[in-house]
C-alpha cells in the first residue's frame, strides 16, 4: 500500500489576468517612480535652481528691459 489515507493537499487557484494585470501596475509604478527622480535631478541641476539669475537681472528687473533703459518691458 502507498501513503497513508490523509486528506491531498488544497489546490492553489490562480488568476492569471489578474497577475499579469498586478504586475503591469508595478511596472507602471516603477517607471513613473524613477522618471520623477530622474526629473528631480534635472531640475535639482539646472542653472535657475543652483542661484543663476537667468533672465532676471541682480535688481529683479529684466534684463532686456535695463538693456533699452527701462525697468519693465512694456512701459
Amino acid at each position: 500500500m502507498c501513503g497513508g489515507g490523509g486528506s491531498p493537499p488544497p489546490v492553489v487557484q490562480r488568476d492569471p489576468k489578474a497577475e499579469a494585470e498586478a504586475a503591469a501596475n508595478e511596472a507602471a509604478m516603477k517607471a513613473n517612480s524613477e522618471a520623477a527622480s530622474r526629473r528631480r535631478r534635472k531640475q535639482e541641476s539646472s542653472l535657475l535652481a543652483s542661484g543663476a539669475q537667468g533672465v532676471q537681472g541682480p535688481a529683479g528687473s529684466s534684463l532686456l528691459a535695463s538693456a533699452q533703459g527701462k525697468d519693465t518691458l512694456g512701459s
